[in-house]
């Protein structure tokens, strides 16, 4: 998800779908489950339970409103314990559960953006470092910093963000197409600048494809062996898979979400699409499939936990990285939100953190429409999920 202001974009269906989900009556197709964390963070006392049948409105709400084949949101309390609510089914006779994966589009960049901070703290790589140090010769490479790139200020013009041009031009007259990072690189390189650098918030995915680069030159590994190795494997994140690197598991993975590929109004099902093209043009600014546990941990030990990233990089990601707010979630100033959006052919999803309360919330669904609102039904979920998990905590005492 770029930074902005949602509230202004999406107020007025907000108020609208609101209504409609939170009157949403679960049907058989909606349901929950809970499981408890084997390692809780911090809290001084056991929360209350999140209502199950509230979120399970919430997930059959989000659903209708993201007109899909199916949806899912899942919360983490601060005492470590996890609930998911899903609805409806992936496609026609294939079940959707808590384990389901789904492409987790921009949320990639959370990922890159930890191993670099990671890189930092081990000084084998500087915020102040230049581009040029690394990739010689790249256009302005001399002015834009490793920081620039993690906050999208480099000024690099968008790469992969317009999914009609990206898709007409680069995927669909191939869809097997393999791209080279190499071949990525010369391809943001000829894209115009849009201002100079550091001088502007400009999000683009040219940021993280170069910063992808920059991370494999350091340290002379894949982009998809790095994430491996020091968030997947540490984190035990089993249903996560970064596909560009192996596309053969990605192709694997059982996915269908529904994507206007014609440009006609029409969405079809993608899911017997080869992957490939769409995975590898865009190495860095997406390409993970993942599911909603595997989210929620991963979000937790990034933003409230020093596991992946220590404190000062934590206070810094949620800076310069962040692209979520509790004004663009259309929350009250009581809640600290941090976190990303993705979108990607087929799917939408939010991952987010509230530093106040320690809770994390996943949600995705798998329909896309692009457009400036194409996040509209995630953003709708993301808030409910919020707001249901912190008010259990303001239950009455018992008498």
């Amino acid at each position: 998800m770029r930074r902005r202001a949602l509230a202004a974009l999406i107020a007025a269906a907000l108020s609208s779908a609101c209504g409609h989900s939170g009157a949403t009556v679960a049907g058989p197709s909606a349901r929950v489950s809970r499981s408890s964390a084997l390692s809780p963070t911090t809290a001084e006392r056991p929360a209350a339970p999140v209502d199950n049948a509230a979120l399970v409105a919430i997930a059959a709400g989000y659903r209708t409103m993201c007109k899909s084949p199916g949806a899912a949101v899942g919360v983490r309390t601060s005492d470590g314990r996890t609930d998911f609510a899903i609805s409806g089914r992936l496609a026609a006779g294939i079940a959707l559960d808590r384990r389901s994966q789904f492409l987790a589009g921009s949320v990639t960049k959370l990922f890159v953006a930890a191993i670099t901070y990671e890189l930092v703290a081990a000084h084998r790589l500087a915020l102040a470092d230049t581009v040029d140090r690394y990739l010689p010769k790249w256009p302005r490479g001399n002015r834009i910093t490793v920081a620039m790139l993690l906050g999208h200020r480099s000024g690099m013009g968008d790469f992969g963000n317009n999914f009609g041009k990206q898709l007409t031009d680069l995927v669909l007259a191939d869809l097997g197409r393999v791209f080279t990072y190499d071949d990525v690189l010369d391809l943001v390189r000829a894209v115009p600048p849009v201002a100079l650098p550091g001088t502007t918030y400009h999000y683009s995915n040219a940021n993280y494809i170069v910063l992808g680069a920059i991370l494999q030159r350091v340290t002379r590994t894949t982009l998809g062996r790095l994430i491996d190795t020091r968030i997947i494997e540490p984190l035990g994140l089993s249903r996560t898979l970064y596909g560009p690197d192996d596309l053969a598991a990605a192709q694997r993975v059982v996915f269908h979400g529904l994507f206007d590929v014609s440009g006609t109004g029409t969405p079809v099902d993608i899911g017997t699409f080869s992957r490939a093209a769409a995975l590898t043009v865009d190495p860095a600014g997406a390409g993970i499939f993942s599911s909603l546990p595997d989210l929620l941990t991963f979000a937790n030990a990034l933003f409230g936990t020093n596991t992946l990233i220590n404190a000062a990089a934590r206070t810094e990601l949620a800076r310069s990285v962040s692209t979520l707010t509790a004004k663009d979630l259309l929350l009250s100033g009581r809640f600290a939100i941090e976190g990303h959006g993705g979108a990607s052919p087929g799917a939408q999803t939010i991952v987010a953190y509230d530093r106040t309360s320690a809770t994390t919330v996943a949600v995705w669904c798998n329909r896309l429409d692009p457009g400036a609102n194409e996040l509209l039904a995630s953003v709708v979920a993301a808030k409910k999920t919020f707001a249901l998990a912190v008010a259990r905590g303001r239950r009455p005492p018992r008498p």
